[in-house]
């Protein structure tokens, strides 16, 4: 895959052309992600709203039947459900890693192995989530899908 950038004065916002001769997963994931990179989630940040970049999402989960946001440097609330969430966010890299937890592969760093037979993911923040087995799959197509782009 080639890229080309280039600056334009009359450029009123970026524009992303994505010329191909077939139709390819690589060529799918582009599309995807930059459908993704300038959306947004409505969350809470105390009592105020505020729109958050879904590429700035670390994790999602749900804990008492309300959805927390995990940024680099903070936690949000959200009105949505964690499998409405999963939905939207499945095109954006996010994979269910346990019941009550949505990642986006984009900032796993590792999968390690704990001495009681449990999973953790590490992030590119230093941050850890436990990864339940049943959805081990998941996260391992995920980034199998990812390797063969």
């Amino acid at each position: 895959m080639r890229l080309i950038m280039c600056e334009r004065q009359d450029a009123k916002q970026p524009e992303v052309t994505i010329a191909y001769r077939e139709m390819t997963q690589s060529v799918r994931r582009v599309a995807d992600y930059v459908r993704c990179v300038d959306q947004t989630l409505l969350c809470k940040k105390e009592s105020e709203e505020c729109s958050i970049f879904i590429n700035d999402i670390f994790y999602l989960e749900s804990v008492d039947k309300k959805v927390f946001v995990y940024c680099e440097k903070e936690v949000l609330r959200c009105n949505y459900k964690l499998y409405e969430l999963e939905e939207m966010l499945a095109q954006a890299g996010f994979v269910r890693v346990s019941k009550s937890v949505i990642l986006n592969v984009e900032k796993l760093t590792g999968i390690k192995t704990l001495v009681n037979s449990k999973l953790e993911a590490m992030l590119v923040n230093g941050e850890r989530v436990c990864v339940t087995r049943k959805y081990l799959k998941d996260i391992r197509n995920e980034l199998l899908r990812r390797n063969k782009e």
